[in-house]
């Protein structure tokens, strides 16, 4: 069965209430998990800023302080702060849903420890950083890597909440259906009346709802 998760991102923007709003959407759609991302915005943009890759989406030119400064900004208004995270772990489990959380750094995996953190996902971009890895290899958490983006979608490499190898799944940005017999599809959630930085590639509630049935319920859409 395939595990739908609600990447929660910096939709919010900036606001805990909005954040709250997010979780509670992705339970009346019936996703079976949400995820956070957990950084602080100047260590982030730091370790990222020698990379071309993350520069280019981010339309970033200049030289590395250039960099920092274009980044840093960016990810302020992308960012969960982390004293949210015990409201939002509490939101979630008062829905009935599973959570994890984006690490980029292992300060992150640290703190999220504190709140035992039942999985990890590492994005793409960090996916060679040994520092991050070896952080979350250490909890004995499953983990969850983003492989390589592709048209629109980028590969997962899940392990499951008992740690056991799954196959590949995919995380989608923007209204793509992959392919339904994956073991986890990942999109990210937006508010209707909210503009963020990731509402380009974001799906408001309705939307996601109709992925959700297209997976759970295919027969319903002529998709079976």
């Amino acid at each position: 069965m395939t595990e739908i998760v609600a990447e929660i991102s910096g939709n919010h923007g900036g606001s805990l209430y909005n954040a709250l709003r997010l979780i509670r959407a992705a339970a009346d759609i019936e996703v079976d998990a949400v995820k956070f991302q957990c950084f602080e915005p100047g260590r982030l943009a730091v370790r990222r800023s020698g990379n071309q890759e993350v520069l280019r989406l981010a339309d970033v030119a200049g030289d590395r302080i250039d960099a920092i400064v274009a980044l840093t900004d960016l990810y302020r208004r992308t960012h969960t702060p982390k004293p949210w995270f015990p409201e939002l772990v509490r939101q979630a489990t008062d829905c009935g849903l599973r959570w994890f959380s984006s690490v980029f750094d292992p300060d992150d995996v640290a703190f999220l420890e504190t709140l035992d953190c039942p999985r990890y996902k590492i994005s793409a971009f960090e996916m060679l950083d040994w520092d991050i890895i070896k952080a979350v290899r250490e909890t004995g958490k499953p983990i969850v890597l983003s492989v390589r983006p592709i048209e629109g979608v980028t590969i997962l490499q899940a392990t499951d909440y008992n740690g056991g190898i799954a196959p590949l799944g995919l995380s989608a940005h923007g209204p793509i259906i992959p392919y339904r017999k994956g073991p986890m599809v990942e999109w990210h959630l937006k508010l209707e009346d909210i503009e963020t930085p990731d509402s380009a590639f974001s799906l408001t509630p309705e939307q996601m709802r109709e992925m959700v049935h297209a997976i759970k319920k295919p027969a319903l859409l002529g998709r079976a």
